[in-house]
């Protein structure tokens, strides 16, 4: 089943978890504007810094975090705000010199929007 409502984002960076997860909060609320969201940033425990180095880039090993972003409620009419905020905050992310991987159903919209 397709959830429009959820977006998993695995995150390369070597920022403090609280850093990232501050960072996280200022953009979901700047790009989610009157979309109740939320955003946990949780240690990716398949992290392996040993991977880094390897090619191919394998995203799950090389991130040392996930954030699990998702609407509180499941309201239709959130669903292209949603979508589009996603698309702004991956694309912020990247721009702070971090590598993420978008993983969720609408993921070729937000890589075709963030690029």
């Amino acid at each position: 089943m397709i959830d429009p409502y959820f977006c998993k984002l695995y995150i390369d960076t070597d920022e403090l978890r609280d850093d990232l997860q501050r960072s996280m909060d200022y953009m979901v609320k700047k790009f989610c504007q009157g979309i109740p969201v939320e955003a946990p940033v949780l240690k990716n425990e398949d992290f392996d810094a040993s991977f880094k180095s390897k090619v191919p880039y394998r995203f799950i090993e090389c991130s040392r975090y996930y954030a699990e972003v998702g609407t509180i409620d499941d309201e239709p009419r959130y669903i292209a705000g949603f979508q589009a905020g996603m698309a702004a905050l991956v694309k912020a992310l990247r721009q702070g010199n971090r590598t993420v991987t978008v993983a969720c159903d609408f993921e070729d919209m937000i890589e075709g929007e963030a690029e």
